[in-house]
């Protein structure tokens, strides 16, 4: 009991001391501040053409695939059953050849975002890293998170000013 009550004293110490301190509370919009960045537009740009040619070799295959089907449907009773074996072959091979590209794009279009976006992501993050340490901010939250705040301590106009964003 005796050590029940020491543990339990020393518990509430370390928390009173913890609660003594002042910290400095931050937050901004980070969402705003993320596509006022230049380096975004610019990537916006390039991940957009880069789905935009996968889309366009899927509805391409697709099309293909639909001319195939039509054709077969069109021609169905005028083929010997070897043909028709063979067409409905070829139809199921371009299905699943567009299956897996698709599946396979999806990967790359990841990929590709990953790679456009995070060295954005990093210069953000070192920014208001930057700005945290320079105004003595223990905590930044980002307000499209929070149900109030107080615009006394809004930081996204210092890291705009770190970002070089006018």
């Amino acid at each position: 009991m005796k050590n029940l009550t020491l543990s339990t004293l020393i518990v509430i110490l370390a928390f009173s001391g913890v609660n003594a301190q002042k910290f400095k509370y931050g937050h901004i919009d980070g969402q705003a501040v993320y596509k006022k960045m230049p380096e975004v537009q610019k990537a916006d740009t390039l991940y957009t053409k880069f789905v935009k040619q996968l889309e366009d070799q899927i509805k391409s295959m697709q099309d293909e695939y639909n001319a195939k089907v039509k054709e077969y449907q069109d021609n169905e009773k005028t083929l010997s059953d070897i043909v028709k074996q063979t067409k409905v072959d070829e139809i199921n091979a371009l299905g699943e050849r567009i299956k897996k590209f698709q599946v396979s794009a999806q990967t790359e279009a990841g990929k590709k975002q990953k790679e456009i976006y995070e060295p954005i992501r990093k210069k953000f993050d070192a920014a208001l890293k930057v700005v945290a340490k320079k105004y003595a901010y223990k905590f930044i939250i980002d307000k499209n998170t929070l149900l109030y705040f107080d615009d006394a301590d809004d930081v996204t106009k210092l890291v705009e000013n770190q970002l070089g964003i006018k």
